[in-house]
């Protein structure tokens, strides 16, 4: 069943999951209304539940006018040219002919499959919370990497020296970016995935040339898999980047963290 995340002008954080039925009584009971914010994952932004086609139809439904279809009499020489149509039909095709339940049908009508599955927009939604969770945990790991990477300039706490550390560069715009990311902040995955790429290209440029291989190659493997996680819309397609993020990420903590406490 597709869920729905909502929240008011002025929260700070969105509720949620709601069922269909759940929204609809809220509405009732006046707790909420057209102004409120529903999420929309097509644009990856909170747009006014006003402006979201299905729950409008559905919270403010349209009368609709019912007309019966007469049909004509049928002739004595239709009927014969009917009967013997049907009797010239193969078995097979009259085999193949199948009902359809109320169930099924409306299934169809949302957009799931016969299986009674999810919606094509409730996966798309599934999996972009699934990445948005994964790509905070990312960005939150690579900052407190990136401060250990130059801990001892930290312990200086010389501002001067420090702005000048392309790696404390670093650990900051990780930081803003994932406090911004707790806030199920989803307009800024561009700004995500810009500082991704720019990660992929010089922060393994800058461990290549330190003579730290394995560093690279576990920055390589995070920040591409920081890139997907905000790009991807499919579930099977971005749990392996999920996976790989976790992975890339365990190889800074052992490669950076643990050997200052060790």
């Amino acid at each position: 069943m597709r869920e729905y995340y909502v929240r008011k002008e002025g929260d700070e954080e969105a509720s949620g999951p709601f069922t269909l039925d759940q929204i609809t009584s809220l509405f009732e009971a006046g707790k909420l209304d057209k102004e409120a914010y529903v999420y929309d994952i097509d644009q990856e932004q909170w747009i006014p539940i006003e402006e979201n086609e299905e729950l409008m139809e559905v919270l403010y439904p349209q009368k609709q006018k019912l007309s019966l279809r007469v049909e004509p009499e049928e002739t004595e020489e239709e009927a014969k040219a009917r009967e013997k149509a049907k009797k010239k039909k193969p078995k097979d095709a009259e085999e193949e002919k199948k009902s359809i339940s109320v169930p099924e049908m409306l299934a169809q009508a949302e957009g799931r499959d016969d299986s009674g599955g999810r919606s094509p927009i409730e996966k798309r939604a599934r999996s972009a919370f699934i990445g948005l969770r994964f790509t905070t945990l990312f960005v939150l790991g690579a900052a407190v990497s990136m401060i250990f990477l130059d801990w001892d300039l930290v312990k200086t706490a010389n501002a001067l020296q420090m702005i000048e550390s392309p790696y404390i560069i670093f650990a900051v715009v990780d930081l803003v970016l994932g406090v911004v990311l707790l806030l199920q902040v989803t307009e800024i995955f561009p700004l995500v995935r810009l500082r991704a790429a720019i990660g992929l290209g010089t922060l393994t440029l800058l461990f290549l040339t330190s003579g730290d291989p394995l560093l690279a190659l576990a920055n390589a493997v995070l920040c591409v898999s920081v890139y997907f996680c905000t790009a991807t819309l499919s579930t099977p397609k971005v749990l392996p980047f999920c996976v790989a993020g976790t992975l890339g990420l365990a190889g800074y903590i052992t490669l950076v963290i643990l050997p200052i406490f060790s």
